[in-house]
């Protein structure tokens, strides 16, 4: 005795089992892709704020580069007063020895705010790839009871959609 709907609709439920299972093998897959991505996201946050207090650091050893060498440019500059027989102690030599060390001040502050900018941009990175990481979250903890469930569902339409005829067999 062989019924064809009764083969059909085993054909039918064989055919949801293997596409609920494809279903949640790519899910697992999709899951593992976005943990990678997680972990990597936090790295590359790792690596910008790294690069954010290595910047903070260059910053700070400029600052001082350009200090000692504005010091030395007023030295030079003094030892020329001095072997011209010009007084430094007041009027225009003065004058010019101290716009000189305000404009290496200057120098000196703007190198640092030039750091500061960059340890600012390299920690909004920071922040964009935890966000990334956060957004790539953990893989939704319904989704293959979903996936089960929605097999399960055209399965049962698939066994419902066979009509089961009633009457002598003829077979």
């Amino acid at each position: 005795m062989c019924v064809p709907s009764t083969i059909a609709t085993g054909i039918s439920v064989l055919g949801s089992a293997l596409s609920t299972a494809n279903a949640l093998s790519g899910q697992k897959a999709q899951a593992e892709h976005a943990k990678q991505q997680r972990e990597q996201a936090f790295q590359n946050a790792k690596l910008a704020e790294d690069n954010a207090r290595k910047a903070l650091l260059e910053g700070e050893k400029e600052k001082e580069k350009i200090r000692l060498e504005q010091k030395a440019l007023q030295s030079k500059k003094a030892v020329e007063y001095g072997a011209g027989n010009i007084d430094l102690a007041g009027g225009s030599p003065l004058a010019v020895l101290s716009d000189m060390a305000g404009q290496g001040e200057e120098y000196a502050q703007n190198a640092g705010e030039h750091a500061r900018q960059k340890a600012k941009n390299y920690n909004t990175q920071a922040q964009g790839y935890v966000r990334q990481a956060g957004s790539k979250g953990g893989s939704n903890p319904f989704a293959a009871a979903q996936t089960v469930f929605s097999g399960l569902n055209s399965a049962a339409a698939a066994v419902q959609k066979t009509n089961f005829k009633r009457g002598p067999n003829y077979f």
